[in-house]
């Protein structure tokens, strides 16, 4: 069962890893839990939990055929196609990832992640209606996700709605304030924003938590950046 969640939540973390760009941003939010579903994984066949593995080692092309196998074995198994539909975006294979998103929400479409997964899907083709549909049904389902939060920014970005972005940012900060890479995002978005004060405390948040790694150096050079335009202002 351990070795189950462990595979789950390192599949969970490759995905995560791009869930986000934030329209021209750079930085990507990886803020790791863990994946609950109401089966049990006893429930599906264990070649989903192969599949998840393959997801988590960067196997992709064998995901796939190891999760096709899985879907025909139990088609009423969300979860099975929820992961295929992982595996084919890794693939950037968008139309199939689709179509399992789809399926899963079908079949539980009270689990946030699915749609979350979906609305990441929609937006790789461009259907940014749908994505921002899917994105704030997971938001909806679990507010206090900071993914959710951090992937309907992204779509606001998309549209233009920096100030609502804004406010879905400093609520993923709120819900994990230790989590460097989210205060970066939130500190880039204010300094394209123009707000200077904030900027700088999001910055230097970040720096304090972050310490001399690449964040916290990322953070340093962004605030010596904010700092030149300042003065050429002047």
């Amino acid at each position: 069962m351990s070795e189950n969640r462990t595979m789950t939540k390192q599949a969970d973390d490759a995905v995560t890893a791009s869930l986000v760009t934030l329209g021209a941003l750079t930085a990507a939010a990886a803020i790791v839990v863990a994946f609950v579903l109401g089966v049990a994984r006893w429930q599906s066949p264990a070649s989903v939990d192969d599949g998840v593995r393959s997801i988590s080692d960067g196997h992709y092309s064998s995901a796939v055929r190891t999760l096709l196998a899985a879907v025909a074995q139990a088609p009423a198994d969300a979860r099975a196609h929820y992961y295929l539909g992982l595996a084919y975006a890794h693939l950037g294979v968008q139309t199939g990832a689709i179509s399992q998103f789809q399926d899963a929400v079908r079949l539980v479409p009270r689990e946030p992640k699915f749609h979350a997964g979906l609305g990441r899907a929609y937006r790789e083709v461009g259907d940014r209606p749908a994505a921002r549909g899917e994105l704030e049904e997971a938001v909806r389902l679990d507010p206090d996700e900071p993914r959710y939060q951090i992937g309907l920014a992204g779509i606001l970005l998309d549209d233009g709605q920096g100030a609502a972005a804004i406010v879905r940012l400093r609520r993923a900060a709120r819900l994990r304030p230790r989590a460097a890479e989210v205060h970066l995002l939130l500190a880039t978005v204010l300094d394209r924003a123009g707000d200077r004060s904030a900027t700088v405390q999001e910055y230097d948040e970040t720096r304090r938590l972050a310490g001399e790694g690449p964040l916290g150096e990322i953070a340093h050079q962004a605030l010596r950046a904010a700092g030149s335009r300042e003065r050429s202002v002047q």
